[in-house]
């Protein structure tokens, strides 16, 4: 799914990345342990231009997902990612994450204006009515992203997911129609 929208946000901008958007700060960002700390699937092996090239590609034939990048007015490129994925139509539901790869923008309120425009998004554009984002219970700057975009928090889940080797709560958020 990729929408030809543009939506704005005080200080910027985001709209659905494409191949020839990914640069070298993006792969850079991701293989950062300072950035990557609290992603996923990002650290399962050292991220290459092809390899970032490929997650666009694949997310944006994908007919459940939007890959939007955050721009900045003073960056030409962009400087984050938010991603709904898991959309179910038939349910009204989708996950949402985010990574901001350029710690210069990191505490700005950035995160949580992008958190909520996509969310707004989804709601309206697709009439999405339950949209769920998880965060370490370590990751408070996620978690305050999520409070100040409008979700709020709806479970936990203790212990099933490692963090640098250990178990630990997942914090589950959801924004509701």
């Amino acid at each position: 799914m990729t929408p030809e929208v543009s939506l704005s946000i005080d200080g910027g901008f985001l709209r659905p990345l494409v191949e020839t958007d990914v640069h070298q700060g993006y792969v850079d960002g991701l293989n950062d342990p300072q950035v990557n700390r609290y992603l996923d699937g990002v650290k399962a092996s050292v991220q290459t231009a092809q390899s970032v090239c490929d997650f666009v590609t694949a997310d944006r034939r994908s007919p459940s997902s939007v890959l939007w990048g955050i721009w900045t007015h003073e960056s030409a490129r962009h400087v984050g990612t938010v991603r709904l994925h898991g959309v179910e139509h038939r349910h009204g539901t989708a996950h949402i994450g985010i990574c901001l790869f350029e710690p210069r923008c990191w505490g700005r309120g950035l995160g949580a204006a992008a958190i909520g425009v996509v969310t707004r998004w989804a709601i309206d554009a697709l009439g999405l009515r339950w949209i769920e984002a998880g965060a370490y219970e370590a990751n408070v700057a996620s978690q305050r992203a999520f409070l100040s975009a409008g979700y709020a928090w709806a479970f936990d889940i203790p212990g099933k997911y490692l963090l640098e080797g250990a178990p630990t709560t997942v914090k589950v958020y959801a924004a509701r129609a």
